[in-house]
């Protein structure tokens, strides 16, 4: 499935394009805090944001990665970016995210989240998903809380460059059941 548009009380959440290489990197890509307790590492030029958005758009029609843009709809900034990517190892999706600092605890991230995971449950008939965070970010658990969340175990996660390794709490999101039928 081609990855969607989807639209919250106060974002558009829309698939990534090379178009929004600027956007991305001047609000969040090269930032060292946002990037911090990423597996992605800052990115240290605009090139390697307008990269990583070519291989962005490459996926769009994966059955296996939806990426999406937050975009607030009252100015159109793009503020942030996340999604759900399938883990064959774990035989269900990992939800990530990030969000531009100027942006934090506004309940944007929150938002979105939600959205996705109603995406995935409903679309995608996904029962259930994970996600983690560094211990030293627990503001992103609490995102995964306020989402639906809860915290399952203790894990880890390395940098994609290797560099880094980090601890972390895993959390799972299980779909509830309502008269057969999924809501979250």
């Amino acid at each position: 499935m081609k990855t969607p548009i989807l639209v919250t009380e106060r974002l558009i959440l829309r698939p990534l394009n090379v178009a929004d290489t600027e956007e991305i990197y001047r609000n969040w890509s090269h930032d060292p805090e946002v990037a911090r307790f990423m597996s992605w590492s800052v990115h240290e030029n605009i090139e390697v944001t307008r990269e990583w958005l070519r291989e962005t758009e490459e996926h769009l029609e994966l059955d296996s990665a939806y990426d999406w843009g937050f975009e607030r709809q009252s100015d159109h900034m793009l503020i942030g970016s996340g999604g759900i990517y399938y883990r064959e190892d774990r035989e269900m999706f990992v939800v990530g995210y990030n969000t531009m600092k100027s942006c934090w605890n506004q309940g944007y991230t929150t938002e979105a989240v939600k959205r996705i995971l109603k995406f995935a449950v409903e679309e995608l008939h996904q029962e259930r998903l994970f996600s983690y965070h560094a211990k030293e970010n627990p503001n992103s658990g609490r995102v995964m809380e306020k989402a639906g969340f809860y915290y399952a175990k203790d894990s880890g996660y390395d940098s994609m460059d290797g560099k880094t390794h980090f601890e972390a709490k895993e959390y799972l999101f299980e779909g509830k059941k309502d008269n057969g039928n999924k809501t979250i």
